[in-house]
């Protein structure tokens, strides 16, 4: 075959509506443009050319020639008519085209298309060949110029117009075209790398952060690497740090989400009116241990735009939680307001005497100081010779001063960390040592015999560095906390007056007893894998108000919440985003753990279940025995099939779904009854079984696993004949254990039980989808889980455990319950809504 000419051209202009001047923005460095020059100079060819518009081609020239590029101008809409001047003009007739807004390009990818696209005009025509399938923004495509060209002339499309190859593979009457899947290595069609918005531009800075850390020089990356990136956490799920920068509030929030992006890569929001005047300063150090420029954000977040979002205030107030919560997950750091229902999720650093419950309280988080007092032992009021002042980096209530001045004239060596804006001449002229706010002060406190302080991060520091800690308390709050955690605490009245020497004298109670941090946790990390969470409406009418919906429970992965439409307790937020495996190890392994054998192993314990379950039906069914054929019963998740077999032989015509291969395929070759391998109600009976209802449908531990409930109901209610069952069983969020053992009992929920039934409101949310229930009955009951029956340690065979279980039945006490209710038609009017 004649050699034929090839030539590399990236199309870019300046003028992009979604994020304009995108290609000359700086990416580690360089320019974006830079980076896709760079990757697509790794194909070979004759010709290299960045096809641009007249008014963006001053711009980008320097840019592109100091690559090594050629540029060319051309129409700014017409971007097919600016491609096919240049081919005409250099006699292209081969042509790979790229986009300069896409600097993660796979080279080899566009080097394996070349070639592939060269071997195929060997053999047959071919006008345009692309793969399918790589990542939207590391993909090219090749093309015949003559074909282009000759599409140039008989398109008017605005569309092919504007976009250059639809030209070609819109119009295969007259083109043809190859869409082929990329092989293996670079098929990956869910990772998004283009650079299109400011969001995918964060992504990019994010992803070459990631990727400077291993490499140097200024070679492309590779695939591989790419890739390693984009699946990285603080690539594929950004996290927003917001902390408290208003004047006031203290410097400690923005220090610590300062902290936390420099060791996680998240952002940071700083708002443009932050009063905090210590603010710039404290962002310039950060950048000086390793903060980026980028990770410094001043756009409020927009909905999608952040993975997660993390408050730390003070006190958040409604207004700034409900548009953190609109944009994103919430999570919220010893966040001490009424407005904690808008927080997914709640982390205690602090320890704080709130009545509300934390999902994690972990003190751990705090970096403690790696110096320790050199007194260590020191109890008598003689070792206390050097004291620190410090109440933070604002110190909204003046205390730095009168109190420096009162620890002086008790003869003691005072340094005091006084803030911008308070005057300090008194202080100084009593001798006092004023010094401006440091950077890590935590690890200058082992220096001093004496912390005196707020409570707060400062004193927990001071207490874990060996020093005497002495508080003053600027609110009440303060006050209490130091109080509950065994701090001695004075009030700012008190600086001057005989409580002062007093506490100084009995020196051996400002050496509270805290508990030994022995490990550090990284705030940084256990926020990056958060990120990874999902905040989930009501299931049943999908209502997700945080104010109306109150929150249940709070557990170290998920939140629970009650709907305020249908009364529904289920997951709101959890932090486990895979889909549970329910293949042989889920029957086998799994389940042998939590039983002590495998399911198939306890087959004959629950058809026992089964069989009482088909006489409760039979109970409900009218005069069974006058129907000339069998009645019909859909079991959902009927796993290997205990009580298709129960129901079988009690005379029933059976059929089961379930997602579980294995459990199907044991139904249908070892049971011989008709199963299918499908997602309900993602299934269409009538083509898998030939029948369109069934006299009862059953769902046994199953119908919790749904997140979309009302699609779920939706079809059972299509599914069953009018007059006939629907019987499911489930956990009961009403039962020994949720009444009282709350916190284990959520804590123990699995990670795929997306709702909590409880008999009380089962009735009512039945109701709204056309079921009225004929009975419940309240099994799994557990005396042994009553806490006066552990307390005393009664025995089965004892007459109080005997008791025991008798409430637990009279009362309805059982850890599951059984519905069994009858399709009565369509749901009432008014009584289905979906929020």
């Amino acid at each position: 075959m004649e050699r034929m000419m090839t030539a590399v051209i990236v199309q870019c202009r300046m003028s992009s509506t979604r994020f304009p001047g995108k290609a000359l923005k700086d990416l580690g460095g360089r320019p974006v443009l830079a980076w896709t020059l760079s990757a697509m100079k790794k194909i070979k060819a004759d010709a290299y050319y960045v096809a641009t518009d007249e008014a963006s081609f001053p711009e980008l020239e320097p840019v592109t020639r100091s690559c090594g590029w050629e540029i060319f101008s051309g129409p700014l809409d017409d971007v097919l008519k600016r491609f096919c001047l240049l081919i005409e003009k250099i006699d292209a007739d081969v042509v790979v085209r790229a986009t300069a807004d896409n600097p993660f390009l796979f080279y080899e990818a566009a080097e394996s298309l070349l070639d592939e696209y060269m071997r195929r005009i060997a053999l047959s025509p071919c006008d345009y060949m692309t793969w399918t399938g790589l990542p939207h923004g590391s993909g090219v495509e090749v093309f015949s110029g003559k074909a282009l060209v000759a599409a140039e002339k008989s398109t008017s499309i605005p569309y092919d117009r504007e976009h250059v190859a639809p030209a070609l593979y819109n119009h295969r009457n007259r083109f043809s075209a190859v869409m082929q899947k990329a092989p293996a290595r670079f098929y990956y069609p869910d990772c998004r790398t283009t650079i299109d918005t400011p969001s995918d531009y964060r992504r990019a800075l994010s992803a070459v952060r990631f990727l400077s850390k291993g490499k140097a020089g200024d070679e492309p990356y590779t695939t591989e690497q790419i890739l390693s990136a984009f699946s990285e956490p603080s690539v594929t799920h950004p996290v927003l740090f917001v902390p408290s920068v208003k004047e006031g509030d203290g410097t400690g929030h923005l220090r610590r989400c300062l902290d936390a992006a420099i060791e996680s890569g998240a952002l940071v929001y700083i708002p443009k009116d932050a009063s905090l005047r210590e603010c710039g300063e404290l962002i310039e150090q950060a950048k000086g241990r390793g903060l980026s420029d980028w990770q410094i954000v001043t756009e409020d977040p927009l909905p999608g735009e952040y993975s997660l979002i993390v408050s730390d205030f003070f006190s958040l107030d409604k207004h700034t939680a409900s548009s953190l919560y609109t944009a994103a997950p919430l999570a919220a750091i010893d966040e001490g307001s009424d407005n904690t229902c808008f927080c997914d999720y709640l982390i205690d650093i602090i320890p704080s005497n709130l009545s509300r419950k934390s999902n994690i309280s972990e003190s751990a988080f705090m970096t403690m100081p790696s110096r320790t007092h050199s007194g260590e032992g020191s109890k008598t009021r003689s070792d206390i010779k050097t004291v620190l002042v410090c109440f933070g980096g604002e110190d909204p209530a003046s205390l730095t001063v009168p109190v420096s001045i009162s620890l002086r004239r008790e003869g003691l060596s005072v340094s005091a960390v006084v803030p911008d804006g308070i005057d300090s001449s008194e202080a100084e002229e009593a001798g006092v040592a004023c010094m401006r706010p440091v950077p890590v002060l935590r690890e200058m406190l082992s220096s001093y015999d004496l912390v005196v302080t707020h409570y707060g991060l400062t004193a927990y520091e001071s207490a874990y560095a060996g020093c005497a800690v002495l508080l003053f308390s600027p609110t009440k709050l303060h006050a209490s906390l130091a109080k509950k955690y065994g701090f001695v605490c004075l009030e700012k009245k008190d600086a001057a007056g005989k409580k002062l020497h007093t506490v100084l004298s009995e020196s051996e109670k400002l050496y509270p007893h805290i508990q030994s941090v022995n490990r550090h946790a990284s705030l940084g990390a256990f926020i990056s894998s958060l990120a990874k969470g999902k905040r989930f409406s009501c299931p049943v009418c999908g209502q997700s108000d945080p104010e109306k919906n109150a929150v249940v429970s709070r557990t170290l992965h998920r939140t629970f919440r009650r709907c305020a439409s249908c009364g529904m307790i289920y997951m709101s937020w959890t932090d486990s985003n895979a889909a549970p495996d329910y293949g042989k190890t889920y029957f086998a392994e799994e389940y042998k753990a939590q039983y002590g054998k495998t399911y198939l192993e306890d087959f004959d314990a629950i058809k026992a279940q089964g069989e009482r379950r088909i006489r409760e039906i039979d109970s409900l069914v009218k005069n069974k025995k006058r129907f000339a054929s069998k009645l019909s019963v859909l079991d959902v998740g009927c796993a290997y099939g205990p009580f298709l077999a129960a129901a079988s032989e009690d005379g029933w015509q059976v059929f089961g779904t379930d997602v579980s291969k294995d459990a199907v395929s044991y139904v249908q070759s070892s049971l011989l009854f008709p199963a299918s391998c499908t997602s309900f109600p993602d299934f269409d009976p009538a083509s898998e079984f030939g029948v369109r209802q069934f006299d009862a449908l059953t769902m046994w531990y199953v119908i919790e696993h749904f997140q979309n409930l009302d699609r779920v109901l939706e079809s059972a209610l299509a599914l069953v004949k009018d007059g006939g069952i629907f019987a499911f069983s489930t956990p009961s969020a009403e039962g020994v254990s949720a009444l009282m053992n709350t916190d284990d009992f959520y804590a123990q929920s699995p990670a795929d039980h997306y709702t909590l039934w409880e008999p009380s409101k089962a009735k009512h949310i039945l109701r709204r989808f056309g079921f009225t229930v004929e009975k419940i009955i309240s099994t799994g009951h557990h005396p042994e889980r009553f806490p006066q029956v552990k307390k005393h340690g009664w025995k089965k065979d004892s007459l109080m455990y005997s008791l025991y279980a008798f409430r637990s039945r009279i009362s309805r006490l059982g850890d599951t319950f059984e519905v069994y209710c009858r399709k009565t038609g369509g749901a009432g009017e008014g009584e289905k809504s979906h929020g």
